[in-house]
């Protein structure tokens, strides 16, 4: 019987044959394993992804259809009566800070996060932080542990298609990193704002010219009856403001050889007193000189007693504001004076006791600057006279005394906190060095935002459009969200 060759394997290949085994699995398992992580990561990044672009959905619909929208520098200070969304305190989670009427308190909705080692962070942009345009772009930024970030944004931006107003409060220092909006449905109580505006307008006699200084004619209209026009256009502007905690005030200041008694402040949003406010336009005429001073002195009466007279009834949550516009077609060439009379008694003839028994009188004048809120007499003043006094002088080929007298009137409307001030230059005729004087005079600020130069029925049209648009934002950021003081 033959023996059968059988071999074994030797301990050597059956290790070798262990560890290709070995190193097939590891391959295999690590290759499973990098899967599952490389799954992992992309269901993790794509939570983030689409949770933040849902944020960010979310956002644009809660804002679309708001009264007025803030971008803020952050949410430390929230103030009541105003949803918020920003971020929690670490920048894990984005939330919508809702004001609870009820509760009077914020309820938070969280929109985005938590994430595992994601930050967010918000922000904005806006060609022009404080413009009055409706829209502004945003878009949200995460950042994760390896250092990664990615933007999320609308290409095209957003639009609070019935925001009154769209304000960026960031800056450089302190970017807006928060939203604040108000619902146009729900009932806020807020600051009252008062806005009073003085319109000082040249009525001289060169209105009556066209603005090329030609003769008025049909198809080359006179410069009053273009200033007619835009004022009453402006008043209108003013007027549509439907904001119910604004009231606007407007007074009609013309001044030529003087300024006579202005109109009283009519309630422009009250129907009946802008229809007699745009009669009082209509019936704007141009003769005489050119008293600016005067002009001034008139506005800064009556914006004086209309701010103090509010003062009187209002809460500690009103706002009085007011300003001026002051538009001229020439250099001033007319101020007021008065005079004081004073009459000095010199004895001439004595008693033996010593007593004065004849008296002769010496009378003297004082001449000064009329800087009283009442109107001046209709007359030329003479140093020497009682019957004009306080009167106008016309000093056409000296203007020195008149310009010291708008230096003197325009002062009072130099503090920012009683009055802020506009300055429009019409037709050709003033000198730029006058614009700027007068805006000095007032302490305007020398910008393009407050001093506007108008050389025709259009160019005029758009600077009162512009002003309207100025003090419409201004009154936003009275009426705006409350910030956190920063260093």
């Amino acid at each position: 019987m033959k023996k059968m060759n059988r071999k074994g394997f030797t301990l050597v290949e059956v290790m070798t044959v262990l560890a290709i085994v070995g190193i097939v699995l590891t391959m295999i398992f690590s290759l499973l394993f990098y899967g599952f992580d490389v799954f992992n990561m992309t269901s993790a990044e794509y939570q983030v992804q689409s949770g933040t672009r849902l944020a960010l959905q979310q956002t644009d619909k809660l804002v679309r259809y708001s009264t007025a929208i803030f971008a803020v520098p952050d949410t430390t200070y929230m103030d009541p009566e105003w949803n918020y969304i920003g971020m929690n305190e670490d920048r894990t989670e984005i939330i919508n800070y809702k004001w609870d009427s009820t509760s009077q308190t914020h309820i938070e909705e969280i929109m985005a996060g938590p994430y595992p080692d994601v930050t967010f962070n918000i922000g904005f942009t806006k060609q022009n932080n404080l413009s009055t345009d409706n829209s502004l772009k945003l878009y949200f930024e995460t950042y994760a542990a390896d250092g990664t970030t990615k933007r999320y944004n609308i290409v095209s931006g957003y639009e609070a298609l019935n925001a009154l107003q769209v304000i960026n409060y960031g800056t450089v220092s302190h970017p807006a990193t928060a939203l604040a909006y108000r619902d146009e449905t729900a009932s806020y109580e807020n600051y009252k704002v008062i806005v009073n505006i003085a319109l000082v307008l040249d009525t001289s006699g060169s209105m009556a010219s066209a603005i090329n200084g030609n003769n008025a004619t049909t198809s080359n209209p006179s410069r009053i009856s273009i200033l007619r026009t835009q004022v009453a256009a402006l008043v209108d502007n003013f007027a549509s403001n439907t904001n119910s905690d604004v009231s606007i005030n407007i007074s009609l200041v013309p001044f030529a050889t003087y300024s006579p008694t202005p109109s009283s402040f009519y309630d422009i949003k009250n129907t009946t007193q802008k229809t007699n406010l745009k009669t009082a336009i209509s019936n704007l005429g141009a003769n005489g000189y050119t008293n600016t001073g005067d002009g001034l002195r008139r506005a800064y009466y009556q914006l004086l007693t209309k701010s103090t007279a509010d003062a009187s009834s209002a809460t500690i949550d009103t706002i009085i504001k007011n300003y001026t516009i002051i538009l001229v077609d020439g250099d001033s060439n007319t101020h007021s004076m008065s005079n004081t009379k004073t009459i000095t008694q010199v004895c001439t003839r004595y008693n033996k006791d010593g007593s004065c028994r004849t008296y002769k009188s010496t009378t003297s004048w004082t001449q000064e600057y009329y800087s009283s809120s009442d109107t001046i007499d209709n007359c030329t003043f003479t140093p020497t006279q009682t019957t004009c006094t306080p009167g106008y002088v016309t000093n056409t080929s000296n203007s020195s005394l008149a310009d010291n007298y708008v230096a003197l009137m325009g002062a009072n409307l130099s503090d920012p906190d009683f009055t802020s001030n506009y300055v429009i230059s019409f037709a050709r005729d003033t000198t730029p060095s006058q614009i700027v004087f007068i805006a000095d005079s007032t302490n305007t600020p020398n910008d393009a935002d407050h001093i506007y130069a108008a050389t025709s029925a259009d160019e005029l049209g758009l600077s009162f459009t512009q002003i309207q648009m100025s003090i419409t934002n201004e009154l936003w950021r009275f009426l705006g969200p409350k910030l956190a003081e920063t260093n």
